[in-house]
């Protein structure tokens, strides 16, 4: 048997390849995906070509060398074709969450060897969660993770910079606790699409400072999250940050340099400034949080949240060039882009 997969073979150039399927071993499950979801963050600046330590994004189901060529993603999800020996978790038939590249059909294992144990990267997607909900699981859980190392918390008032799939979901968490919420994009359409949110503010970075002032008293912001990418809204987000505020960095910023001034707020305001890298729960919270909570919780979230107002475009599995294209050149008017294998979405 023979699948298609997404290589990424040099900088913003793409191949639907060829790849021999096998039977799954011990451990292992054939898995014919469904959707999958493109992630306008890691994913894309690895397709870009703009990444640092390749070492370091290395995943279990990641195939070829860095730079190029190279099969990377991690957002598939698939139904069970077929169970390997020992696999007695799944049945044929579940839908399931899949850490693996674009891939029409693929072999992998339920589980790898980590250094803090066991950990799952295939995941039973729950009843009552559709499949094109739970593509967004991952990205879901990144905005989690970072409410988890620094909570909101009644009455703060809270910015979140970027208006992408992270940064919506990490204002949506927020809106839940926070007193006033102000929301920070260069892009017109993006602040446009955020209004399902029920922000205080949606702002252009040139005025966030000011939002922020104006909604807490002059006192500045009791938390930032920087879920933008872009340098240059760390700045923005150490200016909007009272006294001794923190500042959440959700974004991978890859090889792209950050300058920044610190003084005087981060200085003389003794602000935090933490990485919240969804690699790792952090150590704060371990060991009654580990991974496979956090994606629990995640999934128990998406059943109350409608993801519609996050998917700007659907696109068949054979049109993935042209979705990265889409993601890469014209961020205004893409948010979600989820790619259809034919197989149908229902639960």
């Amino acid at each position: 048997m023979t699948a298609r997969g997404v290589w990424f073979t040099g900088p913003r150039a793409i191949e639907l390849r060829a790849e021999e399927l096998r039977a799954p071993g011990e451990g292992e499950v054939r898995l014919e995906a469904v959707t999958s979801l493109i992630s306008a963050g890691t994913e894309m600046n690895v397709y870009r070509g703009d990444i640092g330590s390749p070492e370091e994004l290395v995943l279990p189901t990641s195939r070829g060398d860095f730079p190029f060529p190279v099969q990377y993603g991690y957002q598939v999800v698939a139904r069970v074709a077929e169970l390997g020996a020992g696999v007695d978790t799944l049945a044929v038939g579940d839908h399931v969450f899949a850490v693996h590249g674009h891939q029409d059909e693929f072999v992998m294992p339920v589980a790898v060897a980590g250094p803090t144990g066991r950990r799952e990267i295939v995941t039973r997607v729950p009843e009552g969660v559709d499949p094109e909900r739970a593509a967004f699981q991952n990205l879901l859980a990144v905005a989690l993770n970072g409410l988890l190392d620094q909570p909101v918390r009644f009455g703060d008032v809270a910015m979140v910079s970027g208006l992408g799939v992270v940064g919506s979901f990490a204002a949506l968490l927020a809106r839940r606790t926070a007193g006033a919420l102000v929301l920070v994009d260069p892009l017109p359409q993006r602040r446009e699409r955020a209004a399902w949110i029920g922000a205080d503010a949606v702002v252009a970075p040139e005025d966030a400072v000011e939002a922020v002032k104006s909604l807490s008293a002059g006192r500045g912001a009791d938390v930032v999250v920087e879920a933008s990418g872009a340098p240059r809204a760390l700045q923005t987000a150490i200016q909007a940050t009272g006294v001794e505020g923190t500042v959440v960095v959700l974004s991978y910023y890859g090889t792209r340099e950050v300058p920044l001034v610190l003084s005087p707020e981060f200085h003389y305001g003794r602000q935090r400034i933490i990485s919240s890298m969804v690699a790792a729960v952090g150590s704060g919270l371990q060991p009654r949080w580990d991974r496979a909570r956090r994606t629990h919780v995640a999934f128990d979230l998406l059943r109350g949240i409608d993801v519609e107002p996050l998917v700007s475009h659907r696109l068949p599995f054979d049109a993935a060039a042209e979705a990265y294209r889409l993601v890469d050149e014209t961020p205004a008017e893409t948010l979600g882009v989820l790619l259809d294998y034919g197989r149908g979405s229902g639960a």
